[in-house]
């Protein structure tokens, strides 16, 4: 899936197009990713695009979310401050935190990069809408490797 989800932001974030899922789907087949792939990136694009938008209200009090031993293996320390970072500014919501961490636990095999990370979480605020300045837009990809290599 992360394959695709780099093939979908190279070839339509910049645009600010938001494609169907139809037209999606024809163009990630004729890229030649294989069926059950797209099925899956689709599914999860779509679950991303029934979120709630917007800031997680606390009500004046601070939220506490604390990793199982498994989610902290799977984003360790930096993957962690990194949503937590995003939470504390008001820019990620707690259902959109959840999200991005139930979708990094998705992925296969061990810990998970930073850029794999910022990669779905972009994902994720590109499929809502989300307003994206110029200072966040640099810490999700600014400082980042070349997404593909």
């Amino acid at each position: 899936m992360y394959d695709i989800l780099i093939f979908v932001y190279e070839n339509f974030f910049s645009s600010g197009v938001y494609p169907t899922n139809a037209v999606l789907q024809n163009r990630l087949f004729a890229a030649g990713f294989e069926p059950d792939e797209v099925e899956q990136a689709l599914a999860w694009l779509e679950v991303v695009d029934q979120l709630p938008i917007g800031t997680f209200e606390t009500g004046g009090k601070a939220s506490l979310r604390c990793l199982s031993d498994a989610e902290f293996d799977k984003l360790g320390q930096e993957g962690w401050g990194f949503l937590s970072f995003l939470e504390g500014g008001g820019i990620l919501g707690a259902e959109q935190r959840e999200w991005i961490i139930s979708s990094a636990m998705a992925i296969e095999g061990g810990a998970i990069s930073l850029d794999k990370l910022k990669l779905i979480t972009l994902t994720v605020f590109w499929r809502q809408g989300h307003p994206m300045d110029i200072m966040l837009m640099e810490e999700l990809i600014g400082d980042t490797e070349p997404l593909v290599h």
